[in-house]
């Protein structure tokens, strides 16, 4: 059914590794990156936006950012450890866990500015995953993309959906 066909898809545009040993690196990746990004949302949610926070009086995003980045180094190391480089898998097609990987290096970065660029394979990654010829963007402009339960499709644009009187004018 569905999951048959979301399985068979991420095979077929090598998304999934077909050896244990890569399966257990990006298992283990996805661990890190879980808890990475749980630590992250708890500092945003408990210390910058908690009004009853004991650790601090008021907003303090540096102080969250201090306490975030001394959290991520041994994580950073552990990411870099994973990556045989520049992806998890090596100098090959980047699996799924290297799009989840570049995603939360992308909001990390965004709530931490240079926190991987001291990183020589995180930093590595970025460059490379920011300039791959993607499959998955190819897979985007087939036919078969516009169809599917799992990826909603990208025609028709979202206003052609809308009521007449709701695609039109500035939205309030």
């Amino acid at each position: 059914s569905s999951g048959i066909n979301a399985e068979y898809g991420a095979n077929a545009w090598f998304l999934i590794p077909d050896d244990a040993d890569n399966q257990e690196k990006c298992v283990k990746m996805e661990k890190i990156l879980f808890s990475i990004m749980n630590t992250m949302v708890y500092l945003i949610n408990k210390i910058c936006f908690a009004p009853n926070s004991t650790e601090c009086n008021s907003f303090d995003v540096e102080y969250a950012r201090t306490r975030f980045v001394a959290k991520f180094e041994p994580k950073a190391k552990a990411m870099q450890e994973l990556l045989d480089g520049p992806f998890i898998m090596g100098d090959t097609l980047p699996v799924y866990v290297d799009y989840l990987l570049y995603a939360c290096l992308y909001d990390i970065n965004v709530f931490c500015p240079g926190a991987y660029e001291k990183h020589a394979k995180l930093s590595d990654f970025m460059d490379k995953f920011l300039h791959y010829p993607s499959p998955i963007r190819r897979w985007f402009r087939t036919n078969e993309a516009k169809t599917g339960e799992y990826i909603r499709p990208p025609v028709p644009h979202i206003m052609d959906l809308l009521p007449e009187e709701m695609g039109q004018g500035d939205l309030h």
